[in-house]
């Protein structure tokens, strides 16, 4: 049972507004996940690339030590690049799941508010729990049916990427998949 502070309505607007500033929040920091991405597959050298540099280490070994310390510290920089993804990756699961955790403790405090289901089901979908984020939609439009043909196409949508994701599991281990689905949006 949730602890009664006898703020229902007014702690749920404000866990409300608070999960809406957590998606807010979230979405700039997917944006910067983007571009810490974008700037670590720009800095990793394509396979044709290093063939010849290791070709010309070959060709030349009193070469191939200052061509490997360049592949060294280019591979050092790398790291420290996917080590800034991991963490931008972690701030945008991080706001995430407030955002869920919030919307969802707004819906037990205003469960007759169609807002409050909205905004759940747009934090579980970007949490990729493609059913549960469904199952919110719904009740959202049956406490407001206006809200039908705006969320009928994004039930839609989730079913089709709940399909994908089932099929895409058994290919890419669930962080690869993960990490590529928010960096895609």
């Amino acid at each position: 049972a949730a602890l009664d502070t006898g703020y229902g309505p007014q702690e749920g607007i404000l866990l409300l507004l608070r999960a809406t500033a957590y998606l807010k929040r979230a979405f700039e920091h997917q944006a910067q996940l983007r571009l810490v991405v974008q700037d670590l597959s720009e800095s990793v050298p394509d396979p044709e690339s290093l063939e010849r540099l290791y070709q010309l280490a070959a060709l030349h070994p009193s070469l191939s030590k200052s061509l490997f310390n360049k592949v060294l510290i280019d591979a050092k920089m790398q790291d420290r690049k996917f080590r800034k993804i991991k963490y931008r990756h972690g701030l945008y699961e991080y706001a995430l799941l407030h955002a869920a955790q919030d919307s969802l403790r707004s819906t037990q405090l205003l469960p007759q508010h169609a807002k409050t289901w909205l905004r759940a089901g747009d934090a579980l979908a970007e949490l990729r729990k493609l059913k549960e984020s469904t199952l919110y939609y719904q009740k959202a439009i049956n406490l407001d049916p206006s809200l039908k043909d705006r969320l009928e196409p994004v039930i839609e949508r989730l079913e089709r990427s709940q399909t994908f994701l089932d099929k895409a599991k058994g290919w890419w281990s669930s962080d690869t998949l993960r990490l590529a689905l928010d960096v895609a949006g």
